[in-house]
């Protein structure tokens, strides 16, 4: 199986390691930065344009932020370009998905199937064409799913341990270099 990852940041590098852990082919978009198809700081992760990345994946997961690049990337083009057995997983942003055509792919079997936990507008509405679809192989999560007790001390364990490296002169997960 081959995963493609959309955002190879912390979090998709994340997933990246886990599912090559479980012996899946991994590839990754083009960054918006220019990063050339060798992924040059990305291991053996290659890069493709979405045009090239779209029709090979088996699983499409999506872990970048919502920006102007990025709003209604995956759209009615890009979903028509996956394989028919092809799940789309978006613990991103809403917004990068454009629902309506998520909704058509599904119901014209364009892909296999669906999971989110992030809606374009949230808190949700009445109308939301997500949450008025019936699909069986859509999973609708909310976005919090991740506030247990155990995630949030998980969470404060993390910020006590950044605080005390800095105070030795170390620097944790850095983001701005």
């Amino acid at each position: 199986r081959t995963l493609g990852i959309v955002g190879l940041g912390a979090a998709g590098r994340g997933v990246a390691t886990v599912a090559k852990a479980l012996g899946m082919q991994v590839l990754a978009l083009t960054s918006s930065s220019g990063t050339d198809s060798r992924g040059a700081n990305d291991g053996d992760i290659p890069r493709l344009p979405l045009e090239e990345l779209l029709p090979q994946v088996d699983i499409l997961s999506l872990h970048c932020p919502l920006t102007p690049q990025t709003a209604g990337l995956i759209n009615r083009e890009g979903l028509r370009r996956m394989k028919p057995n092809a799940l789309l997983v978006n613990t991103a942003r809403g917004g990068i998905v454009v629902e309506e055509d998520l909704v058509e792919a599904l119901e014209q079997g364009w892909i296999a199937g669906a999971a989110t936990d992030v809606l374009t507008v949230e808190p949700p509405r009445d109308g939301n064409p997500l949450l008025d679809c019936r699909h069986p192989n859509l999973i609708i999560t909310p976005h919090n799913a991740w506030g247990s007790v155990q995630a949030r001390q998980q969470l404060i364990d993390q910020a006590t341990d950044i605080v005390l490296a800095y105070r030795r002169g170390d620097i944790l997960n850095c983001v701005n270099d």
